[in-house]
């Protein structure tokens, strides 16, 4: 992945490198405790998934050396339902038609995604 050769090159040997993905299962849409629907995320993990086999490639051949690994949450909050589905609007990500009525009328709603950050170290036969 050029993106990836890029990065390493920019890095000093011995330099840090943080790796963050959305990773899988699909994001999910709730307002307060009520969970509303998952969004469709296989376009974006189709693009995570081929990253990720690039970073853990740079790794296996001794490019990369993995420190830290931390999976978690992220959420992004919404004023209304509306203000969501208009951030979807022109993505390849979609939310589910089924749930688009209650969203229309949807107050205060967030999008929670599972996350994994990495902490990379470029080697000195990097260069």
């Amino acid at each position: 992945m050029n993106v990836l050769r890029n990065m390493i090159a920019a890095v000093k040997p011995g330099g840090l490198v943080l790796d963050l993905q959305v990773i899988r299962p699909d994001p999910v849409v709730e307002s307060g405790e009520e969970r509303i629907c998952e969004v469709w995320g296989e376009p974006i993990f189709a693009t995570a998934d081929a990253a990720t086999v690039a970073v853990e490639a740079a790794i296996a051949t001794g490019l990369l050396a993995q420190e830290a690994v931390d999976d978690h949450q992220v959420s992004t909050h919404f004023t209304t339902g509306p203000d969501l589905v208009d951030d979807f609007a022109g993505k390849k990500r979609r939310i589910p038609e089924e749930a688009l009525p209650m969203l229309a009328t949807a107050g205060p709603v967030a999008i929670r995604e599972h996350c994994r950050l990495r902490c990379l170290r470029v080697s000195a036969s990097a260069k």
